[in-house]
């Protein structure tokens, strides 16, 4: 059985219509269908790309064969040639502060992979209303990321106007995913 799937109409873009029922449901706030909200999944460069390039992964895909979303994701994070550490989500903060320490476009490179895990998790279940517990595994790392990048920045920067809305988007996305994760 081949479950009815869900992609953007190039004319309207990205929309509830052209979104699973269940991302519907657990993402019914506007910021997830915002293209321009660099703190929504799709809203980032990173995040966009990642939807397109998923969407045109998936209408590629052999009929009735059950796509594998974790390698898309691995093969998109190969493509961009990222020098991130395979691990890096998984290191304790003082190594993954000590990576950041060593290149100033490093916390660049990190942000580009964790928004590319995230919205390849939010993509899958945008179009397909369901969620592979490894790509789930790699958007949940993905977002305590950003959330301890969030934590960095405002150290950093402690006028920084959006700190508050990011972490917030943030924490609404980490709920959606474990909505997601009980369908």
């Amino acid at each position: 059985m081949t479950a009815h799937l869900y992609f953007d109409d190039p004319e309207e873009g990205l929309a509830r219509s052209t979104s699973h029922p269940a991302f519907v449901r657990v993402a019914p706030q506007d910021f997830y269908y915002d293209c321009g909200d660099d703190f929504s999944p799709f809203g980032s460069d990173d995040g966009s790309d990642t939807l397109a390039a998923l969407e045109e992964w998936w209408q590629e895909q052999p009929e009735g064969k059950a796509p594998k979303v974790m390698r898309f994701l691995r093969q998109q994070l190969s493509d961009w040639d990222l020098p991130v550490p395979e691990d890096m989500l998984t290191r304790d903060d003082a190594a993954k502060a000590k990576w950041l320490a060593r290149d100033e476009m490093n916390q660049r490179y990190l942000q580009s992979v964790c928004r590319a895990r995230v919205a390849a998790a939010f993509g899958q279940l945008k179009i397909a209303g369901e969620l592979d517990a490894d790509v789930l595994q790699q958007a949940q790392l993905a977002l305590s990321c950003q959330q301890w990048l969030n934590t960095v920045a405002r150290s950093q920067h402690p006028d920084w106007e959006y700190a508050d809305q990011e972490s917030e988007r943030l924490a609404l996305m980490k709920a959606a995913l474990e909505s997601a994760s009980a369908l």
